[in-house]
């Protein structure tokens, strides 16, 4: 008879064993326990348990060896499995806002330059688009989320997929934590500068590019860009 897994107990026992790993800063390779010590310890079934195991190898924390001399042992992980892991936890109110806009201040001019030297007719015309929604929305409450789909689909057109996966997850995570009670800044020089990011583009413009992301940079605060 198949036993029967109690999936938010796995997330708790998974997480419970994680947080021990950071905690008593455990290297690659530290013996944790057998699978029936640990499913002891934590007074679940070993179906249980063995989903925990499960979703803590799916993210490289844990390692599983079979036989004798076998068991649960911390996994060498990645540099960019933990970068992985550090972007899931932005969800648990990890990183402030205000941080995110740091970031994404420092990426910008990357992401705009890939987008000037890559952009193609479809592209162009996606930010010909937004940029006329920006324009007409500038003073109003839909004007923030606007500002924001433009810095996402300029980020959308770089090659780099590294670079366009941490810009376009910033800007996802500022969207889903600030603009509900945001306005639009509005300012004309801020929407001069945004709206210098659409032509760059649009005319393949590096010089413009320079100069907008310049403007730009350091202006940013919660729940403007």
């Amino acid at each position: 008879m198949a036993q029967i897994v109690n999936a938010a107990v796995a997330v708790q026992v998974a997480r419970t064993l994680e947080e021990e790993i950071t905690s008593n800063g455990w290297k690659p390779g530290h013996f944790i326990g057998r699978r029936q010590e640990l499913a002891a310890r934590f007074g679940v079934a070993p179906a249980t348990l063995g989903e925990a195991i499960q979703l803590l190898r799916s993210r490289g924390i844990v390692d599983a060896k079979p036989g004798p001399g076998g068991g649960i042992f911390v996994a060498d992980r990645s540099p960019f499995t933990q970068l992985s892991d550090q972007l899931l936890r932005l969800r648990e109110g990890t990183a402030t806002v205000a941080n995110c806009l740091r970031v994404l201040d420092a990426l910008d001019g990357a992401v705009l330059h890939d987008a000037v030297e890559h952009a193609e007719q479809g592209d162009i015309d996606d930010i010909r688009g937004i940029a006329e929604a920006l324009k007409a929305n500038w003073q109003t409450p839909e004007g923030s989320e606007t500002m924001w789909t433009l810095h996402a689909r300029i980020a959308r057109i770089t090659p780099n997929e590294l670079l366009r996966s941490l810009y376009t997850n910033l800007v996802e995570y500022i969207l889903v934590e600030e603009l509900q009670d945001a306005t639009a800044p509005s300012t004309p020089e801020r929407l001069q500068t945004h709206l210098d990011f659409a032509d760059a583009v649009i005319d393949r413009d590096h010089d413009l590019a320079a100069s907008a992301v310049e403007r730009h940079r350091g202006s940013s605060s919660a729940g403007s860009h």
